[in-house]
């Protein structure tokens, strides 16, 4: 089974599930909730190839890997929502595909339509929705219908970061289970076995506090590496109350809010981290914490759509002056 075998930790979440398809009890919407990096959407892979391909092979991996269809439209056209074919024909895959990460009516409206549709396999099909967080009333609208009288045979397996964050329509028609993370030691071992050299994998396990998923992404994604060291240059400056330094590195982040929020982010583990152990961060006591508020202070005016000039200038301050 891949959810047994590949998902590390979260017994609880595993033995649950796994005797919910053995006992031929599974419910057909499942949410996965889980703090970025917790693996929420590896666990739906890994749920999607032992519904799919309970025998295992090449379908399964590649269904563990992603390479399914997705659905996909344009913005404020519902209609221009379909379904582009991936290697899993059986597993359609829906992301938020706003610029801001909101999901699109038209990506649910085609996702709802495929699975409707005659061909399936044996095994049925999984319509994997992830980080529901972002569905709003209308897509969130556009689903319910499917998900209060799902056709035969189709599973919906939902992730989301938080389960407050999830529209109350959504979870109510959910089973819905909480990830949590493995321990930096039992991360490291894995990262390690994944190919990340070990001193590498055990700085950054302390780091992001076990969180599987984020240390993989640092190592093997030299844009996402990037972006820690930018997080640990705020750290310095921020220590040092460097509000030109400040200015200038967020300055450069304006045009690229996905990258900020990473950076953000990252700031914030960094901070957290050096409560857990001091010499991860300059960052220490009383500023660490405060740079862990106005991180979250800065994030929510990110997402409010505040002007991000604006909202990161202030910033600069507020982290000059911590």
């Amino acid at each position: 089974m891949m959810l047994e075998e590949r998902l590390v930790g979260n017994a609880p979440l595993k033995q649950s599930v796994m005797h919910m398809m053995q006992s031929g009890r599974m419910g057909h919407s499942l949410l996965l909730v889980g703090e970025s990096g917790l693996g929420a959407g590896f666990a739906a892979r890994c749920i999607a190839a032992d519904l799919l391909y309970p025998q295992g092979g090449s379908a399964a991996e590649h269904m563990v890997q992603g390479d399914c269809c997705y659905a996909v439209a344009k913005s404020g056209d519902r209609s221009s929502g379909h379904i582009e074919t991936g290697i899993v024909r059986e597993a359609i895959a829906v992301r938020g595909g706003a610029k801001n990460g909101d999901y699109l009516v038209g990506q649910v409206m085609a996702a709802r339509s495929e699975c409707f549709n005659s061909g399936l396999s044996t095994q049925g099909r999984v319509i994997l929705l992830y980080h529901v967080e972002h569905m709003n009333e209308a897509s969130a609208n556009a689903l319910l219908k499917v998900l209060e009288e799902p056709p035969e045979n189709v599973t919906f397996l939902l992730t989301a970061s938080s389960l407050a964050g999830v529209l109350p329509t959504i979870r109510s028609r959910c089973y819905d289970f909480t990830l949590a993370p493995v321990s930096p030691a039992e991360c490291s071992v894995y990262c390690t076995k994944q190919g990340v050299a070990q001193d590498e994998a055990e700085l950054l396990s302390a780091v992001f506090d076990g969180r599987i998923g984020t240390v993989l992404a640092v190592a093997q994604n030299k844009s996402r590496r990037a972006r820690l060291e930018t997080a640990r240059t705020l750290a310095q400056a921020a220590a040092d109350g460097d509000g030109y330094l400040l200015a200038t590195v967020l300055a450069g982040l304006e045009k690229d809010r996905a990258g900020t929020d990473e950076v953000l982010e990252d700031l914030a583990a960094l901070a957290a981290a050096t409560l857990r152990q001091p010499m991860l961060c300059p960052l220490h006591g009383e500023k660490a914490v405060a740079a862990i508020r106005t991180v979250d202070t800065v994030r929510q005016r990110l997402h409010a759509n505040g002007n991000a000039k604006l909202v990161l200038s202030v910033a600069a301050a507020e982290f000059a002056s911590l």
